[in-house]
């Protein structure tokens, strides 16, 4: 699923009522497309925060993936070795 069909997937006053001030935040970098390294240069965290924050969104928002590792857990793994 690409950024934009989960995002647009919810209503602004359902986002608002399920995330706090910080994921609004990041659900907001996330729309205009920025990649990690550039959400993470804004916001003055690392690239691996930023993950780690995604995952939370997707959790928090009830879009967490399964089990199996993503494409990105993945390529992070790899980039690790």
């Amino acid at each position: 699923m690409t950024r934009a069909a989960w995002v647009h997937r919810f209503t602004d006053a359902e986002l608002r009522s399920r995330l706090k001030g910080a994921e609004l935040q990041l659900l907001r970098l996330i729309e205009r497309d920025l990649p990690n390294k550039g959400i993470a240069s804004y916001l003055g965290v690392s690239d691996g925060e930023v993950t780690s924050r995604m995952a939370s969104l997707h959790k928090t928002l009830g879009l967490a993936p399964s089990d199996r590792p993503t494409w990105l857990q993945r390529q992070m793994a790899e980039t690790q070795q």
